[in-house]
């Protein structure tokens, strides 16, 4: 650790001492820094900010630290040189540039309500550094608010009662925001598309701003203005009233190319629609099912977007594209025909996944392969076949100074629907925008390590639907698992407590779970935004039935079926995520976190003359690994005050649970390009209840604060748009398991570098 630090002090001080103006032309300057100064009090927005046209290289912790243009700086100058492509070129300062951020910064602030407000530029250069800094000295003056607001639109416009809407995003009283006007132009353009006006465009809808008409200070009159659909005559300008369009043909090109022309096209009439082809490899429902609008339909945007979103969901075609032709009817009634032309993808794929891992110095290599057939029945079915492998040295739980080889070996064939698979006809059944999906799965895995070996057999059928666009159902009909333990070490079983005795027994599981899923977060601009997701599991009611019929009753009078423990059970997760972004780069990220799980029925086993109640060790919580409790391994925190970890070496016990709380919060901000750094905080813990639990390892919300395992750290994200590589380094700070001894906060009473936790994982932790 000591070199690692010597390292990085080097390179931080090479960089830092780096003569970033090297390859400044003569009589030009580095921008090195402009700042915004607001003379009225307050900071500037990031918005403001982000009008700036031109700023400074990006810095790093502090002013003089400039990692891009370091590294440019080693080369050449040239952008052939490995360096200078590598890094940065050094922002040459533009007056130019600093003249129009200026003019952009005062419309920003006029926007914003404030119309008097003045931006003054000041420029200070350093020329024996080549350096030039710029000043935007902004005094905005009184800000000033909605006074009154009046109407100019259409009559057929005005009767659909949009004037003094409780949705309007502009009230009267509110502050002159052109963003409040922008937004309110957007929802009335959603609302007038979703009322025929398939043509309506935000250019149409005017406001006006006047200050000589309010009756007061700093106050402004706004009028609204709709005049209809602006066309030429001659010298003059007339308006053209909006008229609902109305849905009249709908053909569906299945095998659409923008290649080539079609010929020889066959047809064919389903329903109401009209399919055009030259060979029809799908049947009529599968096309058919993702269109959310009938002839005769009124023309409505939302009934659009739900096609697009239902097509995209098969993920079967390339393109999908909708063209529309307006034609006006005999009665004055005007309508569009629909062309919807898809491009469909490829009949095969293959996909392969390689992952590196490396946790708390437990070095793994992971990988998988696999291949999708789609439109297996001419339906939109989807048959998938997948192998996934891989190896891990981890250290046993005995003795965690002996790493120990860890091999997986597993196998997935699955075949996904896009209806609900049932045992009849379900066309016009189900409402389309549920976008009904099935899913039939079978799967095999084996793992081997140096104390036991163990061989799972499982399979599911699921069932997939909307309930809107944010809230989303899944229920596992039928999920079922067999695991049988083929060898286990016998040194090693000895050393294990009888409920983590339950990890290395063979079991059987058979269970059905209901999933609901809601997410809050509409676009990518959205500043605040919430995700909730639950799963309830009921367990054992099929293994149960089988038990009574053909299960045994071995000598601890336990219920078995084909040797394996008989399990009932019933589990409840839940999962809330609260997320602020308060600029498009930085994000602050919320989760709380819980689960509990109650044995019930067929989960009898025997200890010490004692009936206990016991869940699979599968469905048991834990704590820690790269998207838990951070700065643990998995496994190694946990039970209430119990002690699981030793910062003396590296052995340490594992821990389980039936109750869970985890609390974490993580603050996302960039570095430099795709890097992105984060800083978290995590605390939580897990504890045993009906009757498992010890003095140490029962739960008392009384007693939460003292039981609280408490860990932070810092993250690097390399976010390369398609995938994100994650390093998080994880600091322990408190203990529960030497609460007792008074040593809890760990940060201070044990030794911290050794007791560094590394997760390096894919994608983000919540």
């Amino acid at each position: 650790m000591l070199k690692r630090l010597i390292f990085w002090s080097l390179l931080l001080s090479t960089l830092a001492a780096c003569k970033y103006s090297r390859y400044v032309p003569e009589e030009r300057y580095l921008l090195w820094k402009s700042e915004i100064e607001i003379k009225d009090g307050g900071r500037a927005d990031a918005l403001a900010e982000g009008v700036i046209r031109q700023k400074s290289n990006r810095k790093l912790l502090f002013q003089s630290l400039r990692p891009g243009l370091a590294i440019h700086s080693w080369g050449n100058g040239e952008t052939e040189n490995f360096w200078s492509k590598l890094g940065k070129e050094p922002i040459i300062f533009d007056a130019s540039q600093s003249k129009r951020s200026a003019e952009l910064l005062q419309r920003h602030y006029f926007n914003k309500g404030y119309f008097q407000v003045q931006v003054d530029t000041s420029m200070l250069y350093n020329k024996s550094r080549k350096r030039a800094e710029v000043r935007y000295t902004v005094k905005r003056g009184p800000r000033y608010r909605i006074d009154t607001i009046s109407y100019d639109i259409l009559e057929n416009l005005e009767a659909l009662g949009i004037a003094k809407s409780k949705d309007s995003k502009i009230k009267e009283g509110d502050y002159y925001d052109l963003n409040d006007l922008d937004a309110e132009r957007s929802r009335l353009q959603k609302f007038f598309l979703n009322q025929g006006f398939y043509n309506f465009s935000e250019s149409y809808i005017v406001f006006d701003a006047d200050t000589n008409y309010a009756s007061g200070a700093h106050r402004v009159h706004l009028k609204m203005i709709i005049r209809g659909i602006p066309k030429r005559q001659g010298d003059s300008i007339v308006y053209n009233p909006f008229k609902p369009y109305y849905i009249r043909d709908i053909k569906v090109v299945p095998d659409f190319s923008f290649q080539t022309s079609p010929t020889n096209q066959d047809s064919l009439t389903f329903l109401t629609y009209q399919l055009k082809f030259q060979d029809l490899n799908y049947k009529p429902r599968y096309l058919t099912d993702a269109i959310h609008f009938e002839k005769g339909d009124l023309y409505r945007q939302t009934k659009i977007s739900e096609t697009y979103s239902h097509y995209s969901g098969y993920k079967a075609f390339k393109v999908t594209e909708m063209v529309y032709t307006p034609v006006e009817g005999d009665s004055g009634k005007s309508y569009l025909d629909v062309e919807i032309r898809l491009v469909p993808e490829d009949k095969r794929s293959f996909n392969a996944e390689l992952e590196v891992t490396n946790t708390s110095g437990n070095y793994g290599i992971s990988g998988s392969v696999g291949i999708i057939n789609r439109n297996l029945f001419k339906g939109g079915e989807a048959l998938s076949f997948k192998i996934n492998s891989g190896l891990e040295y981890q250290p046993t739980i005995a003795q965690s100074e002996n790493l120990s080889r860890t091999f997986e070996l597993g196998a997935e064939i699955r075949i996904d629907w896009p209806r609900f698979l049932l045992p009849f006809n379900t066309v016009g059944l189900f409402r389309k925008r549920m976008q009904t999906r099935s899913s039939v799965s079978i799967y095999a895995n084996r793992t081997a390590r140096v104390e036991f070996d163990r061989e799972t057999f499982g399979g599911s059928l699921s069932y997939n639907w909307k309930e809107s666009p944010y809230k989303s159902h899944q229920v596992d009909l039928l999920n079922i698992s067999y695991s049988n333990l083929f060898a286990i070490d016998t040194t090693f079983i000895r050393q294990l407590d009888p409920i983590q005795i339950l990890a290395f027994s063979s079991e059987f599981i058979s269970s059905s779970s209901w999933r609901y899923t809601y997410t809050g977060q509409e676009s990518v601009s959205q500043t605040f935004y919430d995700f909730f997701s639950t799963n309830l599991e009921i367990g054992g009611t099929l293994q149960s039935l089988l038990t009574n019929s053909i299960g045994e009753i071995n000598e601890d009078d336990v219920s078995t079926l084909w040797g394996a423990p008989a399990y009932q059970f019933a589990r409840l997760e839940l999962d809330y995520r609260y997320y602020i972004h308060p600029s498009k780069d930085q994000l602050y990220a919320f989760r709380l976190n819980s689960s509990y799980i109650l044995p019930y029925g067929k989960s009898r086993f025997e200890r010490e003359g004692e009936l206990l109640r016991l869940p699979p060790f599968s469905r048991f919580s834990f704590l820690g690994g790269t998207n838990d409790l951070r700065a643990w391994p998995a496994y190694r925190a946990g039970g209430g005050i119990e002690r699981v970890s030793s910062y003396a070496d590296s052995s340490s016990n594992f821990s389980i649970g039936t109750l869970k709380l985890l609390f974490n919060l993580e603050y996302r901000f960039p570095i430099y390009s795709s890097l992105k750094g984060a800083v978290f905080v995590d605390a939580g813990n897990i504890w045993l209840t009906g009757g498992l639990e010890s003095a140490e390892s029962a739960f008392a919300l009384k007693n939460l604060a003292r039981d609280l395992y408490i860990g932070s750290g810092f993250g690097l994200r390399m976010d390369l748009d398609f995938f994100v590589i994650r390093l998080d380094t994880g600091l322990r700070l408190r203990d529960p398991g030497y609460w007792q001894a008074g040593e809890e906060w760990v940060i201070s009473t044990k030794p911290v570098l050794p007791n560094l936790t590394y997760n390096i994982a894919l994608g983000y932790p919540f």
